[in-house]
């Protein structure tokens, strides 16, 4: 089963006609401009072929997550682990990730801690992984991206108790401006029972201190 990639936090993506090669062939050229005027000989062996590894890198690679047809197959099967109490287990998954931040366009590289109660579905884990990369894979905010897998997966699998927390390193914040080489942004999404139930908010926190180990 495949669902859309649905949220109401949208990155501001406009439609495009053009084909993937399409879009490679442009954007090469485009990038060779900017290596010429920056004053790099496109003629020496080691940059001739660079415009061109540029481009697809961006369409197929760290900007995949643009093209919608790309969200990942994701299915759901019955949860058998409901105590006899009528308590559901709580899921959490470490995911690693690296984005890239719309302001430079330079990679933001960290980890998504994706929580969820499963009322009686469960998602494969790897499809929690294939979802937080295809939200990455796109010049995102990484606020944005907390609230798109949240949102997602809220949508997904019908219910909104779902916790994200990221914890990134910006390198527009280390390569560039402040050059703070330790800087570090954490940000979080809390919904359905997260945001009233202290006791899960904590088992949720708890899971992530242990995963951090």
């Amino acid at each position: 089963m495949k669902k859309a990639a649905t949220t109401r936090y949208p990155s501001p993506i406009v439609s495009s006609v053009l084909s993937d090669e399409e879009k490679i062939e442009a954007i090469s050229a485009h990038f060779e401009g900017i290596m010429t005027t920056l004053g790099l000989d496109l003629t020496d062996a080691s940059l001739v072929q660079t415009p061109r590894r540029v481009a697809e890198m961006y369409v197929k690679e760290v900007f995949s997550g643009l093209d919608s047809k790309n969200f990942p197959d994701v299915g759901l099967f019955e949860e058998d682990h409901v105590s006899e109490a009528g308590h559901h287990s709580l899921v959490v998954t470490k995911c690693g990730f690296t984005s890239f931040c719309e302001h430079h366009f330079v990679p933001m590289m960290g980890v998504a801690f994706v929580a969820y109660i499963p009322r009686g579905k469960l998602l494969g884990l790897s499809k929690i992984h294939r979802i937080v990369r295809y939200f990455a894979k796109r010049p995102q905010l990484q606020e944005r991206l907390t609230s798109q897998i949240a949102d997602s997966l809220s949508h997904i699998l019908a219910s909104s108790d779902v916790a994200v927390s990221i914890q990134a390193q910006h390198l527009c914040v280390i390569a560039r401006g402040v050059h703070d080489e330790e800087s570090q942004t954490t940000t979080s999404y809390f919904g359905g029972a997260f945001t009233h139930d202290a006791a899960k908010r904590e088992e949720f926190f708890q899971a992530i201190q242990r995963l951090q180990k």
